[in-house]
């Protein structure tokens, strides 16, 4: 018998631990010694065998070391579903059917200990054989049962045109070995699990809202046929969230989200020619009574907590990716970034960007400047007066659209519009006067202005539609895994920096007006000693003048002239006393303006550091790690994806403005009946109650039989419809 390497090193670990007992050692310290965890019961035991050996290491052998494991998940739930349809296999037959249906020899004994398990074995015996009377026919093989969601097969085919496991399956391999190498003791299932497995538990997260739920958890309680008719089973709750949390750590989120842009890409966009995007910020809000990070949520009407949702979308509206960010996350911050990154990951430039009004703002427009990129969008308050923009051309019809006409134009102030790089298109209705809209961006310079608006209208129906079908059919707006890190509230500290600035203007406004008040005083100082010598001069000019006048009318002598002189000298007394008290009365005014607005102020300033203090900037508030979501983002925005694909390539054309919510009620959902065989897959959906979903089902199963579908495995898929009753 052959022996493993590890049991065989055991056995002479156990000889080693004999001998050395046998010599006087003492049993804990070679036991400690060695790494080994033996009672005295058991070193009875072992004694009696390594006597009974001829104290040989082979008598210490153990031949209890299990088997290889080669049945997984997929085939025991096979193999329990041919056992419960038809009770009279053995395991002989078993083990030749598994062999034939995944290539894997399995013994029989293994088999029978696999039914022994689930209670499936037969009862122990040969089975009873009724005498043979007369020869019948061999009995018809039961009709395949019919099982709900057989037009999972449609996304299923669409998975392997688009490619999508040629860039999730190397994703993954990376990312596992990544995290082997840098944790070598980790002992993962995941990095371990045969790729079926890994699969088959993807496509149970993948097609959630397809079977109606929403979380792993939902499958605690779930009792619908779920992935019965791909796999022949239905994970339950545990297998899932399990390997969710083993993704999570792997932190593949986002490594996965790149290379599925890159496979939405070249499925949709072959070669390597410029792109124009959507892009546009989902708001996904969290209900917690936690303290954590909060923003606006525009659905809402309110500001609370939740996740930033970058979503992205190509010419057409198809999807090429979403990405999570925290709720406080600003647009302009992101959004230059993230279109560089974007164009880096799918290997070809990006032409032009088409954003809401939340891209509409100076800031997100001076970083484009800078970064010499081009984009559009609308100034987010609208109602300008045409009296604000300086406009220098005609104005020109909207192209598709007679009723409205555009210019370009720019700010009529002149500083602003030199600090402004965007360039600014006007639109308005024909006959009228002020612009309804005003387009801001970042474009070439050959782009006429009626071109704007039809270039900007795209996202409508490219990327609001197909967030909504995002909401609608694939869960958009539901939190996966809350595990989360306690860090500075960043919010508070925002909260604190607006408030020390409204502190730090108005100090500098009281510190202004006591730098006025010690002015206007020291003015009225200098004011009154300045007319008060003044004065004295005057008042000692007039006393000699008068002394004079008198010297001279006593000596007879000519006094009239010097009496004008000193009338003169009296009047400028009086002139100067009047400009000095003019002066003195508006200072102070001029004082008393200056302290009342000092006095007024003050209270204000108390008031602003009352409430700047009152804002608890060391306190900590919950960050949720968003890795798990963006695991299932990125399979949300792939069941879109695959969606997109199949109505645009095997859909009737009346079905193909289906949207995913309308088309897993009518299509996905749709009971059949599928039959496996060696080279082909067929499939037979039952017939619908209405004619015209009838038809349109007999012409989608035309045009995917055309297209000449296929498996994972390479078998062909063949699409058909029961004929209606």
């Amino acid at each position: 018998m052959d022996y493993p390497s590890a049991v065989i090193a055991k056995a002479q670990q156990l000889e080693t631990l004999l001998q050395r007992i046998a010599a006087g050692e003492p049993c804990a310290a070679v036991c400690a010694d060695l790494g080994l965890a033996v009672t005295p019961a058991e070193l009875a035991r072992l004694q009696a065998k390594y006597a009974a050996g001829e104290q040989r290491w082979t008598a210490l052998l153990d031949g209890r070391f299990g088997h290889a494991q080669c049945v997984n998940s997929a085939m025991r739930e096979w193999l329990y579903e041919r056992k419960r349809q038809d009770a009279s296999l053995r395991a002989t037959a078993l083990a030749a059917a598994l062999a034939q249906e995944f290539g894997v020899q399995v013994a029989a004994g293994h088999i029978n200990y696999l039914l022994r398990k689930v209670g499936l074995s037969s009862p122990p015996g040969r089975p009873y054989k009724p005498p043979v009377s007369a020869p019948t026919p061999p009995a018809a093989p039961p009709p395949t049962p019919s099982l709900a969601n057989a037009g999972l097969f449609f996304l299923e085919a669409a998975k392997q045109e688009m490619a999508v496991p040629q860039a999730v399956t190397p994703t993954l391999a990376t990312a596992a070995a990544e995290y082997q190498a840098a944790q070598p003791e980790a002992t993962l299932r995941l990095l371990s699990s045969e790729p079926a497995t890994v699969w088959h538990k993807l496509d149970h997260l993948l097609y959630l809202p397809v079977l109606g739920l929403t979380r792993p958890a939902d499958l605690y309680y779930y009792q619908g046929a779920g992935l019965r008719v791909l796999y022949g089973f239905t994970y339950k709750y545990l297998p899932l969230e399990h390997f969710l949390g083993q993704l999570t750590r792997l932190q593949i989120g986002y490594p996965l989200a790149a290379a599925l842009s890159r496979c939405y890409s070249q499925a949709w966009y072959p070669g390597a020619t410029p792109l124009f995007i959507f892009t546009d910020w989902h708001d996904k809000p969290l209900w917690t009574k936690a303290a954590a990070h909060s923003g606006p949520m525009s659905m809402w009407g309110r500001v609370m907590p939740g996740t930033k949702q970058m979503l992205i979308n190509g010419p057409a509206g198809h999807l090429l990716g979403g990405w999570n960010y925290a709720v406080d996350t600003c647009f302009p911050a992101v959004l230059v970034d993230l279109e560089a990154d974007l164009a880096t990951t799918l290997g070809r430039p990006i032409a032009y960007t088409v954003c809401d009004s939340e891209g509409g703002g100076l800031p997100l427009g001076q970083r484009y400047a800078a970064a010499q990129r081009d984009y559009i969008s609308v100034l987010p308050h609208q109602g300008y007066p045409l009296s604000t923009f300086s406009v220098a051309a005609a104005w020109t019809p909207v192209a598709e659209d007679p009723d409205h006409e555009v210019v370009a134009a720019q700010w009529a102030d002149a500083k602003r519009a030199a600090a402004d790089p965007r360039r600014l298109v006007l639109m308005r209705r024909v006959g009228g006067t002020d612009p309804t809209r005003i387009y801001a961006g970042c474009w070439p310079a050959d782009w006429p202005a009626s071109s704007l608006p039809p270039r900007f209208r795209q996202r409508w129906v490219c990327q609001e539609r197909r967030i909504r079908e995002l909401v609608n059919g694939a869960n958009l707006n539901a939190n996966f895994g809350y595990t989360a890190t306690l860090v500075p509230n960043r919010t508070q500290q925002r909260r604190w920096a607006e408030a020390q600035a409204k502190v730090e203007v108005t100090e500098a406004q009281v510190a202004e007006q006591r730098e006025a008040v010690t002015n206007l005083t020291g003015q009225l100082t200098a004011l009154t000693q300045a007319t008060q010598e003044s004065e004295q001069e005057l008042a000692q000019q007039i006393a000699d003048q008068e002394a004079l006048v008198k010297q001279r009318q006593a000596a007879g002598q000519t006094w009239r002239r010097l009496a004008q002189g000193g009338a003169r000298l009296r009047n400028t007394l009086a002139q100067v006393q009047a400009r000095a008290q003019r002066q003195l009365e508006r200072l102070q005014e001029a004082l008393a303006q200056r302290q009342a607005r000092h006095t007024a102020l003050e209270p204000e300033l108390a008031a602003r550091q009352v409430a700047r203090d009152a804002l608890d900037t060391s306190g900590l508030c919950r960050e949720r790690d968003l890795e798990k979501d963006q695991i299932m983002l990125d399979l949300q925005v792939l069941l879109a994806s695959l969606h997109d694909w199949v109505r645009h390539h095997y859909l009737a054309p009346v079905w193909q403005p289906l949207e995913l919510d309308t088309a897993t009620e009518l299509l996905y959902r749709k009971a059949g009946r599928v039959t496996w065989e060696a080279e082909q897959i067929t499939v037979v959906f039952e017939p619908y109650r209405y004619p015209e979903q009838q038809r349109a089902m007999v012409a989608t199963c035309q045009r995917c039989n055309a297209a000449d579908l296929h498996w994972r495995d390479g078998r062909r898929l063949r699409f058909e419809v029961a004929p209606a009753t």
